[in-house]
């Protein structure tokens, strides 16, 4: 397999622009042009290889040796490679979309495009490999839009009830709690007699005047 040129810009390294790759880290066999020289047979070698497919393009767009970037950059597809699992897939497949007939949801795996995800992203030179590729990828949108609402409106409803149910514990735990013995009465006559002792004036004892003669 021959390395294809492609876009760098299709390939900016943000998270959003990588869910819509289609990403395989694979062995190949490669020459070794000066060993086989050097001993007069051909000498292979193996080798990482990453291919890197666009969704809405049949062809890959990146085949190359495996770089440190690419495996920090794509860490969930390097850890399936390591383990022998298969790559990580992400999203809602189009043969599953009931907005979309099964014969369309197979031309498009066929373009490397395998869910609603993928052909929601794909660009405008890419939609012209397939009958209402514009049309498609807008419903894709739409859907996926009213999805997300759904789901911010379900996760809101269930911290809604959450908070209910944590404030009807609180107030069934207020409720059962034993009120403790107060002696009120008495406890307030002798705050009245400290009061009135620290109120009364103090008595200063009489004392008798001697008289002359």
């Amino acid at each position: 397999m021959q390395t294809a040129d492609y876009d760098h810009k299709v390939f900016s390294n943000t998270a959003e622009a990588d869910k819509s790759l289609l990403v395989r880290f694979f062995e190949k066999s490669v020459e070794n042009k000066l060993e086989s020289q050097a001993q007069g047979r051909p000498i292979f070698k193996d080798k990482v290889y990453i291919e890197i497919r666009v969704a809405g393009q049949r062809d890959p767009q990146a085949c190359r040796p495996v770089t440190h970037a690419d495996k920090q950059r794509f860490p969930d597809h390097w850890s399936a490679y390591e383990k022998r699992t298969a790559p990580p897939s992400e999203g809602t497949p189009l043969l599953e979309w009931g907005l979309i007939a099964r014969s369309q949801a197979e031309e498009l795996a066929f373009l490397n495009i395998k869910t609603v995800e993928q052909l929601a992203v794909v660009i405008d030179t890419n939609l012209q490999n397939f009958r209402g590729g514009y049309e498609l990828r807008e419903r894709a949108k739409k859907w996926l839009e009213k999805s997300a609402l759904e789901t911010e409106d379900t996760e809101k409803q269930e911290m809604r009830d959450r908070i209910a149910e944590l404030e009807a514990k609180i107030e069934a735990l207020a409720a059962s709690k034993p009120s403790r013995p107060t002696n009120e009465g008495k406890e307030a006559d002798s705050v009245n007699e400290l009061t009135s002792e620290l109120d009364e004036p103090q008595r200063k004892p009489r004392t008798r005047r001697k008289t002359e003669g």
